[in-house]
């Protein structure tokens, strides 16, 4: 790979394996998952499998739903219908327990009919709630079909909207009209793949005649959008978005003084936005300085969104970030402004309010102190005055889900409460942390039994990238393949997620993107030195971007691990940018066409530091045919170049799953049966 332009890929040996469905390509995939199914598959598989099976097929999970005009909505999968029903209750009906739902769509019975295998992506109803925009991915791409339902006919409606297969975002403007951004052609997308024209279409016309009325360029990533319905505050918001961190946002009103005007705000382009009433609500990623007024990176600022259009930039701070307590989210309610927090990692729901003396926080009542918790308006989106009621999820390592509503006043009121899966005796949850090498304190959270006991087998799992948080949730799966047996599990809060703020992701990324596989490396030793494994014992897992980390774990760290668990992965990063959505991702990469750029990827790229005379661990790379997000050639090179080099690399793709790996049930079993398999011939035999 030539330094000046390592994309172009003439010198890949393997680069025939990026031909997603070559004969060869095909026949090498066919003949890799049958030595791994001849490695893996025997009676403890099988075990497994039917254990997640049962796990995620069970009838008293919780059927999570949200609220639209006076109904809940569910979508749901289980063993007589693996591709899942769309169906709709009332609150008081899902109040019991047994809910009497009335099944709008069976994506089973539509793939019978249709002889498609479709995968249900969502549904959106219409204003007065008598139609939706069903979305339909084939086998779980992120490419979906739309097409208008009629809800009381439970069927779709004849010459009514249909959005052919693309890339797509589809809202409702009125009962007969749509804003629709859709990656249709060449010239409707971006070099990422992406839309880049906005269009506003109206019954009964043809979608190619529809008006354009927002574009960016042909380098952006995409032209996104959203309509605000909520009466008295109707309008839409455009953003440019740049990259995948930096965006210019437009707004549209329709009422006050500045209704009718196409304005673009006056921001930064690193910041998250909120405008969903009179207020304008920002968060910016960098410190951001307005004359006297300082901004800190992570605050959340509120100031009235007409004022802030004709000039005032006299902001109030309702929240400010500390070195541990990091904003994840918000929500506009009629109570006030609800903050999803996480403070050193646990879970915080607090509500804002205004008072004469600023900005007043209140911890809302009984919640629990160590776990995950989130926050989000129950319907409202009909209200003038925002949400009345707040829906809240609750989820801990060994705590079974929970739902609760809160109507501004004491405490949330039980809704939902998931089984437990997995026993949970003698089970401890300890957070832990590990010193990086620039001396920064990295927390890790650690789950198991008799965590003072000698080694045992472990797993190790980690992200770090894109501002993502990795939080407790309750370990179905793990609880009851890996933590009763009496292993222990570790979860790595690295840089380059979001858990303490924008600052610890920009800490990794680009060309300090190598700090967050340096973290990772620093738990794995702290979790081996403290006797509670050793690196024989030790196994990480990571997908997607965690792909990428623990790859790099194989190539630059191998001596520190038993086993590699790689799901999804990016590992070529000369030609990610040229493989589907790669080209998005530069700002957390960089492009490695810019020489200096390239210097410093090639120091992170699995696919290239991999070597001869290394003692690598064994690995397990998994991918899927139908991942329009990050390219099967990634993984499927990777184990060619291992295979070559004499490695212990072992291979599975599945033909269906998308990205997430996981169109119905069986698929998802299957997937962590084989990843767990592979566990126990390596560090748990």
């Amino acid at each position: 790979m030539t330094a000046s332009n390592p994309a172009d890929g003439h010198d890949d040996p393997f680069l025939w394996l990026e031909e997603i469905e070559g004969d060869e390509a095909i026949a090498w995939v066919d003949a890799q998952n049958k030595r791994t199914d001849g490695f893996l598959v025997n009676d403890g598989y099988v075990s497994d499998f039917k254990a997640v099976l049962k796990i995620l097929d069970a009838d008293d999970r919780i059927p999570f739903v949200g609220k639209s005009g006076d109904f809940l909505y569910n979508f749901w999968k289980d063993a007589e219908h693996p591709r899942g029903l769309w169906r709709r209750t009332t609150l008081e009906s899902y109040r019991t327990d047994k809910p009497d739902w009335n099944v709008l769509l069976d994506i089973d019975a539509l793939n019978k009919a249709e002889n498609v295998s479709w995968a249900f992506a969502g549904a959106a109803r219409s204003p007065d709630k008598t139609r939706a925009l069903v979305s339909l991915s084939f086998n779980g791409t992120d490419a979906i079909e739309v097409r208008e339902f009629d809800i009381a006919t439970k069927s779709f409606v004849p010459d009514g909207f249909v959005i052919p297969k693309a890339k797509t975002q589809v809202a409702w403007i009125d009962n007969d009209t749509l804003l629709v951004g859709s990656a249709q052609t060449p010239d409707d997308s971006t070099e990422a793949g992406y839309t880049r024209a906005v269009r506003r279409w109206t019954r009964s016309t043809p979608l190619a005649a529809a008006e354009t009325v927002f574009e960016v360029e042909k380098q952006d990533v995409a032209a996104w959008f959203g309509v605000n319905r909520r009466p008295g505050h109707e309008g839409l918001m455009f953003w440019r978005a740049l990259d995948f961190t930096r965006s210019q946002i437009f707004v549209e009103r329709k009422h006050g003084p500045h209704a009718g005007k196409r304005l673009r705000l006056d921001l930064p382009e690193e910041i998250s936005v909120g405008a969903e009433a009179e207020d304008l609500l920002v968060s910016p990623k960098q410190d951001w300085t307005l004359g006297d007024l300082t901004i800190p990176a992570g605050a959340l600022a509120v100031i009235d969104l007409d004022r802030f259009l004709s000039g005032a930039r006299n902001f109030e701070i309702a929240f400010s970030p500390t070195p541990e307590r990091a904003l994840q989210s918000w929500a506009e309610t009629r109570h006030g402004i609800v903050l999803e927090l996480l403070d050193n990692v646990r879970g915080r729901v607090v509500l804002m309010q205004r008072s004469e003396a600023g900005w007043q926080e209140t911890p809302l009542p009984g919640l629990p102190d160590n776990a995950s918790i989130s926050a989000q308006n129950f319907g409202g989106e009909d209200d003038p005055d925002l949400g009345a009621e707040l829906l809240l999820t609750v989820t801990g390592f060994d705590r079974p889900t929970t739902t609760a509503l809160w109507d501004g006043h004491g405490t949330p009121a039980p809704l939902k409460s998931a089984p437990r899966n997995f026993d949970p005796e003698g089970i401890e949850v300890q957070q832990r942390h590990a010193v990086a090498g620039d001396g920064t304190k990295i927390p890790y959270f650690l789950i198991g039994k008799n965590l003072k006991g000698g080694p045992r087998p472990t797993i190790l799992y980690g992200y770090g990238g894109f501002e993502v948080s990795l939080t407790p949730s309750y370990m179905a799966i793990a609880g009851k393949l890996w933590l009763e047996h009496g292993h222990a599990y570790a979860i790595a809060n690295i840089r380059g997620g979001g858990e303490f703020g924008p600052g610890w992701h920009l800490a990794s990324r680009k060309n300090t993107k190598h700090v967050a596989h340096d973290d990772f490396a620093a738990v794995a030793r702290d979790v081996a030195a403290s006797g509670v494994t050793t690196a024989a014992k030790l196994a990480c897992h990571g997908g997607s971007n965690g792909g990428l980390l623990v790859g790099n774990m194989l190539t630059r760290y191998p001596r520190l691990f038993g086993a590699i668990w790689c799901s999804v992965p990016l590992l070529d990063m000369a030609r990610y940018t040229k493989l589907l959505a790669g080209q998005s991702w530069i700002a957390e990469y960089g492009d490695p066409e810019i020489p200096d750029e390239w210097a410093y990827l090639q120091k992170f790229s699995p696919y290239h530091l991999a070597k001869g005379g290394e003692n690598y661990p064994p690995i397990l790379i998994t991918t899927n045919r139908t991942d329009d997000r990050v390219h099967p050639g990634h993984a499927r090179k990777m184990v060619a170049r291992l295979q070559e080099l004499g490695c212990p690399a072992w291979f599975n793709e599945t033909v269906a799953g998308g990205h997430s790996g996981a169109v119905d049930n069986s698929k998802q079993a299957q997937s962590q049966a084989l990843g767990y398999a592979f566990l126990r011939r390596t560090i748990a035999s």
